[in-house]
């Protein structure tokens, strides 16, 4: 036997002790997700969670009881092998946003023992004309600046982020439910059927694809005020067309939210000249970059492929009204970054008006 009846009550019995923990570790991995990378970089997504039930985690190891495919002589084992005990998802609007969103996940989370994250690309289409499973699965850690206060008894517990569109998981979910769970073998019409649903969901995507780019098209020749963050993005990427425009585009579009910058006409007037905002924006950025690494100030890195490109450009107009927004220097989420470049900005003019001010004096 692979998994023994007492190897499997005695897992079950520890699982439900810690139960809570898992379930804080993929709430805050939700929270992560949702907040610093869909919400921050204005995707389109949906964001869920849930700590594996007890009852679901018995079932699973009797099923592996049942077919022999896993060994796992102890409780140890159990816990080495069953990864999925805390996960997460996110669910995109359009499949071309996966890799952006996977991406993201990489860089914000750390792997096992100090690692990459590791990735799991599953397209199973692509081996197998039957099935149309596909999501990236993603085995996370918190990194150690996570690891705080009510956090630090979930240090080395692995979540399982899986990335999919919205349209795969239609059929992620419906095939699990009833190719993988089933009571007895599938007739032939519920597996033409299920080819036909995959289908209709990879066109899906597509189709998805062109509904936003016309609704992105329709929305970048209003005049009126943004009414949300894609509205925002797909008017001002104008300005840098060779841009990732929607990329720390959530948190610079709620300080612009504070400062009544709402309309394209009042963005337009702090910072001048459409025609050479690219180039403009591109030097100005480069400038304070390597003035803040000369300083030593790395927290935060301005992005040249971002909305960070926009923010360079308001900074010389609106970077103490940015602070004083942000009194303690603590914002939610997003916009800390943002008063903290308007911070350093300030600092960085200051300095180099009191060198300049010493010059003139000599």
């Amino acid at each position: 036997m692979t998994i023994s009846e007492p190897t499997i009550a005695e897992a079950v019995a520890r699982y439900q002790r810690e139960y809570d923990r898992y379930l804080k570790l993929c709430s805050r991995v939700a929270d992560i997700c949702r907040y610093e990378i869909v919400e921050a970089n204005a995707i389109r997504a949906h964001v869920t969670f849930r700590a594996k039930g007890p009852k679901s985690l018995e079932a699973k190891l009797r099923k592996f009881a049942h077919t022999g495919k896993k060994s796992m002589p102890t409780v140890e084992a159990v816990f080495d092998q069953v990864r999925d005990l805390a996960a997460v998802r996110v669910a995109t609007y359009v499949q071309t946003e996966e890799r952006k969103v996977t991406d993201a996940i990489s860089k914000r989370f750390a792997g096992g023992n100090g690692s990459a994250v590791a990735i799991d690309l599953k397209d199973k289409h692509s081996t197998d004309s039957q099935n149309f499973y596909r999501a990236t699965h993603l085995e996370v850690y918190l990194p150690a600046q996570d690891i705080v206060g009510t956090y630090s008894n979930v240090d080395g517990v692995p979540c399982e982020i899986q990335v999919c569109s919205m349209m795969a998981h239609v059929w992620n979910e419906i095939e699990h439910d009833i190719g993988y769970k089933p009571t007895g073998e599938l007739s032939e019409l519920e597996k033409t059927t299920l080819v036909n649903i995959g289908h209709l969901t990879r066109s899906g995507d597509g189709m998805i694809s062109q509904l936003l780019v016309a609704t992105d098209t329709r929305n970048a020749e209003q005049v009126t005020v943004f009414t949300d963050v894609y509205d925002f993005v797909a008017r001002a990427r104008r300005w840098f067309p060779s841009t990732d425009f929607a990329t720390n585009a959530g948190p610079l579009f709620e300080e612009l939210q504070l400062l009544r910058l709402n309309t394209p006409a009042g963005i337009q007037k702090q910072i001048g000249d459409l025609a050479s905002v690219g180039e403009r924006s591109l030097a100005e950025l480069k400038a304070l970059r390597a003035s803040l690494q000369q300083r030593g100030e790395t927290r935060y890195e301005l992005e040249e492929n971002s909305a960070d490109r926009l923010l360079i450009l308001l900074l010389p107009k609106v970077a103490q009204h940015m602070v004083s927004n942000h009194p303690t220097g603590r914002g939610v989420g997003g916009p800390t970054r943002i008063s903290w470049f308007a911070s350093r900005y300030l600092d960085v003019v200051s300095t180099s008006a009191r060198a300049s001010t010493v010059q003139e004096s000599r």
